[in-house]
């Protein structure tokens, strides 16, 4: 998907898509014309649509737009996780002076 054939591009605020996939109802479900066994699971195309204004229409979801979303919310996924391991690495290290004060008495 080559960056010289797009336009108005602009950021992501990976924040807020991370807090509207949060919101976002899935379903199992099959198509009308699918055999009962065959099952998907997903958002409904109105609901994602009316979360992220994304595609032509709301009743479709195309591929890159669940892709994008998903990646948008990786990458929210990852900052979090980077920012606990530090707090968890801090209290660690804190704690642990903690337990040598104790042990010095």
């Amino acid at each position: 998907s080559e960056r010289n054939k797009k336009k108005n591009i602009e950021p992501v605020d990976t924040t807020a898509i991370l807090k509207r996939i949060s919101e976002l109802s899935l379903s199992k479900w099959s198509y009308k014309s699918d055999d009962d066994s065959i099952v998907h699971m997903g958002p409904m195309a109105q609901d994602f649509y009316a979360s992220f204004g994304l595609g032509n229409d709301n009743k479709h979801i195309t591929p890159i737009d669940s892709s994008g979303v998903a990646l948008a919310a990786i990458q929210e996924l990852y900052k979090l996780v980077a920012e606990q391991k530090e707090m968890i690495r801090e209290l660690q290290e804190r704690n642990a002076r903690l337990e040598a004060r104790l042990k010095d008495g």
